[in-house]
């Protein structure tokens, strides 16, 4: 198991290495780009929002990867079982969009013809105010909205410090799980509302790092209310010489897990997925409702994705032995992935 981070200090040596590597519960070493040493197209950042409920949900997403920079807008209906998206790229972009160096701070614009990509912090209110606007979306019927997404300070995080072979590659990630949503999407005229009446939640992806050519990961995470109380979990593994970065959040209190794994059948993956620990503090089922397949082929850059949405049911233990037991009344609403990069 990773040692705790307990102890704040700068990411990076002059050298470019890690400082410290392990896990804590918040962001605690200071992450500068100009620390880093590798060439600009290896540096890869970006902030992923997921928000989403067991009728609808939005991927707002902006990423910088040297060799190009791209803003995403996702709608998925899991009624209908359709997702689309829309985006817009800069080619060969090397860190030009800037993005903030902690997701405690900094703000976001992306403006490119009339589309718009803006997150704003608001520190009084202790939550981020996101504003879009996509035209080209569905054949220039339009896709745009305004959310503010809250998680109180007190609420831990998981953060990982993760080495690879080579020591000037790293990923410094942090996890961010039931975040509550308040405000409205329109999408091609139609008006969705996010709330915690309708079991929204939302879950941050914040990513700096220097990942090798080829890597692979398998990411999972929901968030819900179980018995009353706020609760998610974020599963994730499959790259980096230490790789426990999972852990259980209830009433915004993380437990730490060691390894988690999860298996599912590639030929049909609306079948149940299965997640167990060699400790069994977690047994869980994700029961999909909706597969998403994606990626891209640009020859030198290529990903691949498999994404499904549903419903986990299932027990876990938190650290100090207490059980919890996810029944389907919970409605506890997630997702799991398997993706494979060649970046």
């Amino acid at each position: 198991m990773q040692k705790q981070i307990t102890s704040p200090s700068e990411l990076l040596d002059h050298r470019g290495n890690l400082k410290q590597s392990g896990w804590a519960k918040q962001l605690l070493l200071n992450y500068d780009r100009n620390q880093i040493r590798g060439h600009q197209f290896r540096i890869k950042e970006w902030d992923y929002y997921e928000i989403i409920n067991p009728e609808f949900g939005i991927v707002l997403l902006i990423y910088d990867i040297g060799y190009m920079a791209k803003v995403i807008v996702k709608w998925m209906d899991f009624i209908t079982h359709i997702s689309e998206e829309v985006s817009e790229t800069i080619w060969f972009s090397k860190g030009s969009l800037n993005l903030p160096s902690s997701s405690e701070k900094g703000d976001i614009l992306f403006k490119k013809g009339n589309s718009l990509w803006e997150c704003k912090w608001d520190y009084s209110a202790e939550q981020r105010e996101f504003n879009f606007t996509f035209p080209k979306f569905r054949n220039n019927s339009g896709i745009s909205g305004h959310i503010f997404l809250s998680r109180p300070k007190k609420m831990d995080t998981m953060v990982n410090v993760i080495p690879f072979k080579k020591k000037n590659q790293f990923v410094y990630v942090q996890k961010a799980n039931c975040m509550i949503p308040t405000g409205e999407v329109l999408v091609a005229g139609q008006k969705y509302l996010f709330s915690e009446e309708n079991h929204s939640f939302g879950c941050l992806d914040w990513s700096r790092a220097i990942f090798p050519y080829h890597v692979e990961w398998c990411w999972s995470t929901a968030s819900g209310k179980v018995n009353g109380v706020p609760f998610g979990l974020n599963i994730d593994y499959g790259f980096g010489l230490e790789s426990s970065k999972n852990m259980l959040f209830y009433d915004y209190q993380g437990h730490h897990l060691d390894s988690v794994e999860y298996s599912w059948n590639n030929e049909d993956p609306l079948q149940p997925w299965n997640f167990s620990s060699h400790d069994n503090r977690v047994n869980l089922t994700l029961t999909p409702i909706q597969v998403d397949h994606e990626g891209m082929n640009l020859i030198l850059l290529k990903t691949k994705c498999l994404k499904v949405y549903g419903f986990f049911t299932g027990e876990v233990i938190l650290d100090g032995g207490q059980k919890l037991i996810i029944r389907p009344e919970d409605k506890l609403f997630g997702s799991a992935e398997s993706v494979v990069n060649y970046w």
